[in-house]
């Protein structure tokens, strides 16, 4: 019968199976699957999305479960949005149009008209300007 000893592992037995070839293809593995999986959860893809029970339609882009970039979003009640989105909130430039028949057309920061834009009420009254935080900036 064969005796069982408790041999030690040492430093020498690890360095035969670890040779630096080994170690080198082994650390690239390791870096590829690091890169893969930041990039992954950071590349876009168009997607339509139905949110808030049926509420929301979104068709656009969509980052780390966020709408980015270019998308379009449908409102339950008719209103919608065309433009540029930022972590899930209207950024940059886009239209909003209403169901009661207003239009906004401009740049929006943080989910608010805010920076140069037009507004056509239902009256057609057009406001076209400076908006900050949704509010017409009379700049007479």
């Amino acid at each position: 019968m064969k005796e069982l000893t408790n041999k030690r592992l040492t430093l020498e037995d690890v360095s035969r199976f670890f040779t630096r070839r080994k170690v080198e293809v082994l650390s690239l593995l390791l870096i590829l699957i690091c890169a893969l999986s930041v990039f992954t959860g950071r590349i876009g893809s168009k997607q339509a999305l139905t949110l808030d029970n049926g509420k929301l339609q979104y068709n656009g882009y969509v980052v780390a479960s966020k709408m980015n970039g270019q998308g379009q979003l449908t409102f339950e009640n008719g209103d919608s949005y065309q433009g540029q989105f930022k972590n899930g909130i209207f950024h940059g430039q886009g239209t909003y149009k209403s169901a009661s028949g207003w239009v906004y057309t401009g740049e929006f920061k943080n989910g608010y008209a805010d920076g140069k834009g037009k507004l056509t009420t239902e009256g057609q009254a057009i406001y076209e300007g400076r908006f900050k935080q949704g509010i017409y900036q009379n700049e007479n």
